[in-house]
């Protein structure tokens, strides 16, 4: 047993002096370097998981903010999700409630407040997708509020192929409310090629009733 300890003592001792030999060999400015790393290290996985914790906050929020525009009637949904907006601000979650509070405000007729939802989502939404997503329904609101040239430059905008088809469709809208009916039957035989299986029946219902234009 004293043997063992012995030992143990003298590898401590060899631990010690070979620290001693790195520090003096490589010098104590690459030792706090190692240490300061180490230090950066855990900082960064701190870092991380508190990015991690805020991201799932945001999108609880929204998810309540989503829950409540479908469940509740429209003043209450609307009030509250203009609530919740403040706890994400400046985020992409602000502009996905935006998404769905200006679909809720659609519902009721209520185009202007619903453009206005759009136009601030636009700043908020961070990828190409969802960019283009909000341009077409703000295309599709101002043809509801006869702003055709707002209207036609929204969906220039756009550049992603996934929505050529509903771009396609909803500039035959465009053409249609400007008295263009030729040109809206083309658009809407475009946008039917471009959906293909996903063309819906209201679509198929925009080109009958143009048949022969």
């Amino acid at each position: 047993m004293q043997n063992k300890r012995k030992n143990s003592v003298e590898h401590e001792d060899q631990q010690v002096e070979e620290i001693k030999k790195f520090i003096k060999t490589y010098g104590p400015w690459i030792v706090a370097g190692v240490v300061i790393g180490l230090g950066s290290l855990f900082g960064w996985r701190t870092y991380q998981d508190n990015q991690v914790a805020a991201a799932q906050a945001r999108t609880a929020v929204y998810q309540e903010a989503l829950e409540t525009l479908q469940r509740s009637s429209a003043d209450e949904g609307l009030l509250v999700a203009e609530q919740l907006l403040e706890e994400v601000a400046g985020s992409e979650h602000a502009g996905l409630i935006r998404l769905q509070m200006a679909q809720r405000l659609v519902s009721i007729g209520d185009f202007s407040a619903a453009q206005n939802q759009l136009q601030q989502a636009l700043n908020e939404v961070k990828s190409d997708e969802l960019k283009s997503l909000t341009r077409t329904r703000l295309a599709r609101i101002a043809i509801e509020l006869g702003q055709y040239d707002e209207a036609e430059a929204h969906l220039n905008a756009v550049r992603q192929n996934a929505y050529k088809g509903l771009v396609a469709e909803i500039r035959g809208d465009l053409h249609y409310a400007r008295g263009n009916f030729s040109a809206a039957r083309e658009s809407y035989l475009l946008a039917q090629t471009e959906q293909a299986e996903t063309a819906s029946q209201a679509l198929q219902m925009k080109i009958d009733n143009l048949a022969g234009q």
